[in-house]
């Protein structure tokens, strides 16, 4: 670490941490689901939101998300990889009756964000019922783990300075829990008394008298007690106070102990980026920092105060209420339905305070609310601007959005001291340590990684050099790749969509090696924990009304339910237009491979070297045939002379000949061969030994939600049962110049009160969401 001094170090700092985090993208992902409670049989649907991590806008980085559902242990019950287009995505999951009851966590994130902390994938809890299986008694919850913590305000205490010490109380799933506590000295004398404001969590104002730590006694609303220390105070240290001031600033008090303390340094940065870089010299102990607000940027900044020796003292975070809402509203033509009545709704997006409406791309689920599915408090809003900038579970982050007042100030400064406290590595930004990212961004497709080994250790600098990765089938796909030192080598896969056989090969394998695909999806979770799962005897008429509902839906409608979207891609060959193409069917059939080209395929001769037969493809702009062998596929997989030669011509539908040298990356082809079988399928090919054949899922498929329309009396009338809960999804709700959007769908047989819900975001970053509810009836 460096040294200097006065306002060189305000200049040095903010030129070293934007160096840092140049080399440090972020991005951040939000899932909307149709609804949090399930039963088995149920599909469960998601709208996937990936914003730049620094401007809150629609990410182009990644177009690849991975969506995931883990039960309790993280292990995975389903898997998928989603297609993102301008930071969006969406898909379903059709929930197996396989699966156990239980609360599960969805989590999504890109293979750029897996080389951060877990913590800062996107995760939701979600509740799935599986009533076609016996549902055991809980196991009683007798863990009395209650925890306490406290957290004074910049960091840590200080022998004889006033320190704003902030607190919270929580059960063993983060949940916060009320209480009353009281501050007992050394000797049990009482210093003061405490309770709690909101969510488990409340602050008061301590100075300590020692060093030894003082005690906390607290006393939750059930009558337990909990004994818990305060963090001991140092005898000598800085200690920070921050509030907001009437004229529109923001006051940070630094007070301070220390011998060496001549100037403090005060440094604010919003998205990694920093805003405020001042430096106040102390006077009696105090240096004071005033704030124009207007400096510092919508959402959550870290302040943090370094001392002369350039060592970070005290750090906490504020939060300034975003103005980049997008403002959604809705209207229905009705408060009220009957069963099977058309329901209209006017979608309205436009920025907050603004005159004039303005585009957005919305997701709108409705559902019926009852005992067991109630109104999601979470919001995209809440989630990019708070949620996703905190360490630990936010209950009800959207309560902090709510009217500014005093209590939502109070509340929202006890959240930040409690969950704010991250410690930023600074000695990184100062010892010029750049992060290394093993994961790279897919920007364009999925990325296949493989990882060569000898028995079951890691192979690295092999003589190994060149792979290759083919997708056999009528829309044929066919990769190259370079190993390597590590003995890694990674394919950069294009609209491959569904489960499909892969191929991969290369060259040199000897037999003590082995290719292994990796694992695509993350391998390492966070450390919130998944409540016990129960169900309340009062939800059981509910939970038979909506397991009914699905299995009348996959009797009756079960065609419909499996209707997917075809995407529009690209099914022409790596190659582009062939020189030549033979359709086999049109020529005399032969009993060889070698004889079909001999007769009627002049731009490919079989020439005998070394005593085995090759292939050749002449070459036109010399006239004569290249001196190496072509790349020869067979349904797109690479096959060698021998293979081909050996293989039943009547299996063979057509032949596709390239003559011109071919380059695809980093891989020069004299030419290209390409056999294709009637079904795509490489009948009866037998490949080397070497070669790996597995199942792999590619991107996954779009699934048609099924809304049943009721426009006509005999419509209106059919005697096929109609208990659907969830009346409508609908992931691209776009809504035009003037931010409008019109919206239909129709009511079902099941009456209650539902609620549509609307989250989404414009393409500058403008975030929002709304919800309204009405009532469906049997008249």
């Amino acid at each position: 670490m460096f040294k200097t001094q006065g306002q060189e170090l305000l200049t040095a700092i903010p030129v070293q941490f934007k160096a840092y985090n140049n080399s440090t993208h972020l991005e951040k992902m939000y899932v909307h689901t149709d609804k949090n409670f399930y039963v088995a049989g149920e599909l469960l649907w998601f709208k996937i939101y990936n914003v730049d991590g620094a401007l809150y806008q629609p990410a182009d980085l990644s177009k690849i998300a991975y969506v995931e559902i883990l039960d309790k242990d993280n292990k995975p019950v389903m898997q998928a990889k989603v297609q993102l287009s301008r930071g969006k995505g969406n898909g379903s999951f059709f929930l197996p009756v396989s699966i156990n009851s239980g609360n599960y966590k969805l989590r999504a994130y890109t293979n750029w964000m897996k080389n951060f902390s877990a913590s800062c994938y996107f995760e939701k809890p979600l509740t799935i019922v599986n009533t076609l299986k016996t549902l055991s008694a809980p196991i009683a919850d007798t863990a009395t783990n209650y925890q306490a913590a406290f957290f004074p305000e910049g960091g840590n205490l200080v022998k004889d300075l006033s320190s704003k010490v902030a607190f919270q109380v929580t059960d063993r799933y983060g949940k916060g829990i009320d209480c009353k506590g009281v501050l007992l000295s050394q000797n049990n004398d009482t210093l003061l008394r405490f309770q709690s404001f909101k969510f488990g969590m409340g602050h008061f104002m301590f100075t300590p008298n020692s060093t030894q730590p003082a005690k906390a006694v607290i006393t939750l609303a059930n009558g337990r007690t909990i004994l818990q220390n305060l963090p001991a105070a140092y005898e000598q240290g800085y200690v920070m106070q921050v509030g907001e001031e009437t004229t529109g600033t923001v006051k940070v008090t630094i007070t301070s102990k220390s011998p060496i303390a001549q100037s403090a340094y005060l440094f604010a940065y919003t998205k990694q980026v920093m805003q405020v870089a001042e430096r106040q010299n102390f006077n009696n102990g105090v240096a004071t920092f005033s704030i124009d607000k207007n400096k510092l940027p919508d959402g959550v900044s870290t302040i943090t105060v370094f001392n002369d020796l350039q060592q970070p003292v005290c750090e906490r975070l504020y939060f300034k209420k975003p103005q980049q809402v997008l403002s959604v509203a809705a209207s229905s033509n009705a408060a009220q339905y009957g069963n099977r009545k058309r329901v209209a709704l006017s979608v309205n997006t436009q920025h907050a305070n603004a005159t004039t409406g303005s585009p957005a791309n919305l997701s709108l689920a409705v559902y019926r609310i009852d005992s067991l599915q109630t109104i999601d408090p979470n919001s995209v809003l809440s989630y990019l601007w708070l949620t996703s900038e905190l360490a630990g579970n936010i209950e009800s982050p959207a309560y902090y959005f709510s009217t500014d007042n005093d209590e939502i100030k109070e509340a929202t400064d006890n959240l930040l001291l409690v969950h704010g406290w991250r410690k930023f590595d600074w000695d990184r930004v100062f010892n010029d340590k750049q992060p290394t990212f093993e994961y790279v961004p897919e920007f364009d497709g999925h990325i296949i990684s493989c990882q060569l080994k000898h028995n079951e250790t890691a192979a690295s600098n092999t003589s190994i050099t060149d792979a290759w990765l083919s997708i056999p089938g009528i829309q044929m796909q066919f990769y190259n790749s370079k190993v390597n030192d590590k003995g890694k080598v990674y394919f950069d896969v294009r609209d491959y969509y569904g489960q499909n056989e892969i191929v991969i090969q290369t060259d040199n394998l000897d037999t003590t090696a082995h290719v292994e695909v990796l694992n695509p999806f993350s391998e390492k979770y966070s450390d919130v924990s998944l409540p016990a799962f129960s169900l309340a005897t009062a939800t059981q008429n509910a939970l038979n009304e909506q397991s009914i509902g699905m299995q009348v839906l996959n009797t009756y409608e079960a065609g419909q339910l499996s209707r997917f979207t075809i995407p529009n891609i690209d099914t022409t060959p790596f190659y582009g237009k062939p020189s030549n193409v033979y359709k086999l069917d049109d020529y005399v059939r032969f009993t060889t491979m070698e004889e079909v080209l001999r007769e009627y395929v002049p731009e490919v001769a079989v020439r005998r070297f070394g005593g085995q037969l090759h292939l050749k493809v002449f070459n036109y702009d010399v006239h004569d045939f290249y001196p190496s062998d072509p790349l020869i596929l067979l349904d797109g997989v690479k096959v060698d002379n021998n293979i081909l030669l050996g293989y039943d011509p009547l299996k063979v539908n057509k032949l596709e000949v390239v003559t011109n040298e071919y380059v695809k990356g980093e891989f020069i082809y004299l030419g290209i061969v390409n056999f294709t079988t009637y079904h795509g399928d490489m009948e009866s090919l037998k490949l080397d030994s070497r070669a790996v054949i597995l199942d792999y899922e590619g991107l996954q498929l779009k699934r048609n939600f099924y809304s049943p329309v009721y426009k006509t009396d005999q419509q209106a009338s059919s005697r096929l049962p109609d208990f659907r809960n969830l009346l409508y999804w609908e992931p691209d709700v776009q809504t035009d110049a003037s931010g409008k959007a019109n919206v239909e769908f129709y009511t079902s047989d099941v009456k209650g009160k539902y609620v549509a819900v609307l989250q989404g975001m414009d393409n500058a970053g403008y975030a929002g969401s709304y919800y309204f509810t009405f009532d469906v009836t049997n008249k």
